[in-house]
């Protein structure tokens, strides 16, 4: 009866513990939403190769502004990124995935760029990566941005 005794606070607090990952998360997270991503930059971006990568939005992605539908591939190797730009995703969805990789084109010269992406939810902004990238990096620099809903088991 003693070890009982002793085990009672273990056992309140392990059934205390939630294993649902949505606590973590802000809002109603068991609904698809609409995310929009704004992109910018300033600096030397001509003498960088970067390319950036959307996944998550089954339908695609569109052009904030116009409408337009857009590629979920943006690479500068065939041509300089503009200087911004936001997309949508067409529809709502669970999830978004955003890559990004920079790599200078010569680390000879002084260079440097100003990278900023913020993250929309559903038109409101909850996250924001800045980087700040020169001629001190050699290889690549790159970060990958995820947000997933929990809309499992409803």
């Amino acid at each position: 009866m003693k070890r009982i005794i002793y085990f009672l606070p273990l056992l309140l607090f392990c059934f205390s513990c939630s294993s649902d990952s949505s606590d973590d998360l802000s809002g109603d997270e068991t609904e698809n939403s609409t995310f929009t991503v704004e992109y910018s930059q300033s600096g030397d971006n001509e003498l960088f190769h970067q390319d950036i990568t959307f996944y998550g939005s089954p339908v695609g992605w569109e052009d904030s502004d116009s409408g337009a539908e857009v590629e979920g591939y943006l690479n500068a190797e065939y041509e300089t990124l503009p200087g911004s730009f936001s997309y949508t995703t067409k529809e709502a969805t669970p999830a978004i995935w955003v890559t990004y990789n920079v790599t200078p084109h010569n680390v000879e010269d002084d260079i440097s760029l100003e990278v900023t992406f913020k993250f929309y939810k559903d038109e409101e902004l909850i996250d924001t990566k800045n980087l700040s990238i020169d001629n001190e990096s050699t290889v690549t620099d790159s970060f990958e941005w995820k947000y997933f809903a929990d809309v499992g088991d409803e």
